[in-house]
């Protein structure tokens, strides 16, 4: 009796009463997405910044739905997909106007026309500093400026942004602002400032009243309904939930979450009266965590495949900004299955021909009724796969895929087809014996020059014994 009881409960552990269900999809001319927002005085525009491709503009008035209205290319080439030009980074809007950071500056967009909105150029200025997020309180603009601080403006004059101040830091990405605080990520350290005005709310100056230090570099900032409760995406840590008492300036760590990749944006479910719920844009998923009261929980899940950076929200309905696409999801209740692997990609280590090498694929039920498997099977025959049954709501299934080399580049994919109504057809992309280094070998020695930050020649086989990161850019 007893193991029967264990067996229930691991099995059904994680299933999701509510979870995201996809509801559109968009491949829009900006790629390489940074960011994504929607005005809080305008629920019904969402932007999605590409580093290439320009800026687009959808219409979100029936949530479920991406209407594009336009696609804005920044003068000097606006990122455009040659690689030149003035490439957005981050966005944010107020009224009538957008303020969006590039590697030009700080740029200014007229949003009055949703349809056509019109690029007003770059702060004067801004252009000899490394721009990154950005946020707005009434005539307040912060803006991260990395390693000069934080630019603090006055837009009261919308088309021209003054300098109010300069806050110094070692390395700041993120701000945020909430009633009279500004909440600025500076490396690992949260530090919160309040902005003091006068009885016209004409800027005095900034006094710092608090700094946490926290376990690694801070991504982004969000506040919860009363402002008291911080989420802070911690990259590959996750997200750590604060509750920050303002009547003495002190703070207690309410909750951890260790997403399961690289927590980079968040976004707050405004809407949600009752509950302290965020989503999370995770580099290859979507996840929803809500503050029960003791515990930061997982409550959502949607691996999108892609490279998920930016993420916002509008009564329940999430919009994932990726690598190349928009995707529009619903939390909510989950009537029929859903269906979610572990990994769209697996990428086999270099075997000899004849020889074999096994590697899995987890496929989960994260929905509410039995998945059927109408059909699942692999488009290589270099790669065989244990057979997939139907599954009970939060079941998971391992499905062994075995590669057996028989020529060189052996691609192909694992394909499943099921009665889960809005991804009835999944594939993990299968990939064997690649030309060049495949994952497990011994990498090839290389040597390049050191134009920055050193001088002479940097050799692969001097750090032999060391994790070393490689990094491609594009040029500017």
């Amino acid at each position: 009796m007893k193991t029967y009881l264990i067996y229930i409960c691991i099995l059904f552990n994680i299933v999701f009463l509510k979870n995201l269900t996809l509801h559109d999809y968009d491949n829009p001319s900006a790629n390489h997405i940074l960011d994504s927002t929607i005005p809080h005085d305008n629920s019904d525009l969402l932007i999605i910044v590409g580093m290439l491709g320009g800026i687009e503009f959808y219409d979100i008035s029936n949530p479920e739905n991406l209407n594009h209205l336009n696609n804005l290319q920044l003068s000097g080439g606006g990122g455009g997909q040659g690689g030149g030009g003035t490439k957005p980074n981050c966005i944010v809007a107020s009224g009538d106007y957008a303020y969006v950071t590039t590697n030009r500056g700080l740029g200014i967009i007229n949003i009055s026309d949703f349809t056509n909105p019109i690029y007003l150029g770059i702060v004067s200025g801004t252009d000899n500093y490394i721009l990154e997020d950005l946020d707005i309180n009434s005539n307040f603009l912060a803006v991260a400026a990395h390693e000069d601080g934080t630019l603090l403006f006055d837009i009261s004059n919308p088309e021209n942004p003054e300098l109010l101040s300069l806050i110094e830091g070692e390395n700041v990405w993120t701000v945020h602002f909430f009633n009279d605080y500004l909440y600025v990520g500076d490396q690992s350290s949260l530090n919160i400032s309040i902005i003091i005005t006068d009885f016209f709310d004409a800027f005095l100056t900034v006094s710092n009243v608090l700094n946490i230090n926290l376990s690694n570099s801070i991504k982004d900032i969000e506040t919860g309904h009363y402002g008291n409760y911080i989420f802070v995406a911690l990259g590959s840590d996750g997200i750590v939930l604060i509750d920050f008492n303002e009547g003495n300036n002190t703070y207690d760590i309410l909750g951890e979450y260790d997403t399961s990749a690289l927590a980079n944006k968040i976004d707050f479910f405004d809407d949600a009266l009752f509950a302290q719920r965020i989503a999370v844009s995770d580099w290859d998923d979507v996840e929803i965590l809500e503050w029960n009261g003791s515990n930061l929980d997982l409550v959502g899940f949607k691996n999108t495949t892609r490279r998920t950076m930016g993420v916002s929200t509008k009564g329940d309905f999430v919009y994932s900004g990726e690598w190349s696409s928009v995707q529009v999801f619903k939390y909510g209740e989950i009537n029929g299955p859903d269906i979610d692997l572990s990994t769209y990609e697996l990428n086999y280590p270099y075997v000899d021909n004849g020889a074999s090498y096994i590697m899995s694929v987890d496929v989960t039920n994260n929905g509410n009724s039995i998945l059927n498997i109408i059909d699942a099977y692999t488009t290589n025959s270099e790669f065989s796969y244990t057979l997939l049954n139907d599954l009970y709501p939060g079941e998971t299934q391992s499905i062994d895929i075995s590669y057996t080399a028989n020529a060189m580049n052996a691609s192909g994919s694992y394909r499943i087809y099921s009665n889960d109504t809005d991804e009835y057809e999944v594939m993990c992309e299968t990939n064997g014996n690649i030309n060049g280094a495949n994952i497990g070998d011994v990498a090839p020695n290389f040597s390049l020059p050191i134009i920055a930050n050193g001088a002479g020649t940097f050799n692969l086989s001097d750090y032999l014994g060391e994790v070393v990161i490689l990094a491609f850019f594009a040029p500017n």
